[in-house]
């Protein structure tokens, strides 16, 4: 008996010893210190490829946004953890990264960017109850999910609206083509919305053609257009495509406007050279109508990009730390029910209040491209 109890209470002392060295005193600290919100989105693959650079512009707002929170002190009392995911480009690729999110005890995901990954997020979140801010996804099926869904972006009807009043009242045009990328739910939903509205006024949708991601020959659909000669060439898709679809065109005869939606930047002059110039897109932001707060992060960050993607970034981030501090509380319920009920908060992009569906009601910009800048044209009132 007297052995068992040695040998018990050495087992015990060793324990006590491992928990309580200094080493994991300090993680203990550490750990008690910091909350955890998870950043989802592309680190490589396919859509890294189409951004040309090697962070997803987004995912460096939400950097810069934990950045600035952790200098004033973090939240509560505490410093956020950022922990990134990759999605790998995959929309299985972004569920995995939920799920492996949701293990991390995180108590926010910021996340996706393309509208297909947010997709496959957005049920892994609402599932676990935990709360979902997507900076850019504008597929309004996203936040459908379920009500812990949101987004700080404007949604695709609202864009698509924008574009085709431009299109008519603007640019006078009585004819359209819509170029639709059929692997990507961002430019199937946009480019449904952008056709109805366009025949409610009066235009016309003399042809819809599709295409596959990773295209780089569009002669066929540009020989169909170029016999149609529509006023606008509607192209809701990724920045590469759309501009060797530009280039071509322009290569072929084609005089029409082009138009397209968020996913256009600066990028497309590479792919497109000079073909791109006359183009023009819709936005969530531009350098040249920032607010107060966008002057400062501008100065701060010494940021002059028209990238709203890193703007959009930084205020889901801000927002997430704005809704703790509201609902006083770790608790992912909470800080959902603390977001929900947001009124007016002061991002870079503007005001943002959601409406039933938690999606902000926001204004949108419209930009163009000119003498190898992006130049601001317009800005659109919801």
């Amino acid at each position: 008996m007297k052995k068992i109890i040695i040998v018990l209470y050495l087992s015990l002392s060793g324990l006590w010893a491992t928990l309580f060295s200094p080493d994991m005193l300090t993680n203990v600290v550490v750990a008690a210190e910091t909350i955890k919100v998870a950043a989802i989105m592309a680190k490589s693959g396919e859509a890294i490829q189409q951004l040309e650079g090697d962070t997803t512009p987004a995912l460096v707002g939400i950097r810069y946004a934990i950045e600035d929170i952790n200098k004033q002190g973090g939240v509560l009392g505490k410093q956020i953890e950022l922990l990134e995911f990759d999605n790998k480009s995959m929309a299985i690729g972004a569920k995995l990264a939920a799920e492996e999110a949701v293990k991390a005890g995180v108590v926010a995901i910021l996340g996706d960017v393309w509208s297909s990954h947010s997709l496959a997020v957005a049920p892994v979140a609402q599932a676990a109850k935990i709360p979902m801010i997507s900076p850019m996804s504008t597929n309004p099926k996203v936040t459908l999910v379920g009500d812990y869904i949101f987004r700080v972006c404007f949604i695709d009807p609202f864009q698509g609206l924008v574009m085709a009043n431009f299109a008519v009242d603007d640019l006078k045009a009585k004819s359209a083509v819509v170029l639709t990328n059929t692997t990507e739910a961002y430019s199937m939903g946009l480019a449904d919305f952008f056709k109805d509205k366009f025949k409610q006024k009066g235009g016309e949708i003399l042809w819809e053609g599709d295409y596959l991601s990773k295209t780089t020959d569009f002669t066929a659909l540009l020989e169909k257009i170029k016999s149609l000669n529509p006023n606008v060439i509607f192209i809701p898709g990724a920045a590469r495509e759309s501009s060797y679809i530009i280039k071509q065109s322009r290569e072929m005869g084609i005089k029409s406007t082009f138009l397209g939606g968020d996913a256009w930047f600066e990028a497309m002059w590479k792919y497109s050279g000079d073909a791109v110039e006359g183009s023009y897109y819709s936005s969530h932001w531009h350098p040249d109508i920032a607010n107060e707060l966008s002057k400062k992060f501008i100065q701060d960050h010494n940021y002059t990009s028209a990238k709203a993607g890193v703007t959009l970034g930084y205020d889901a981030g801000m927002l997430l730390a704005d809704a703790i501090r509201r609902a006083n509380s770790f608790e992912p319920t909470q800080i959902r029910n603390a977001i929900a009920s947001t009124q007016n908060f002061q991002g870079l992009t503007g005001k943002i209040s959601f409406d039933s569906n938690r999606d902000p009601i926001k204004s949108a910009v419209i930009l163009k491209f000119e003498k190898k800048k992006i130049v601001y044209y317009k800005s659109v009132e919801p």
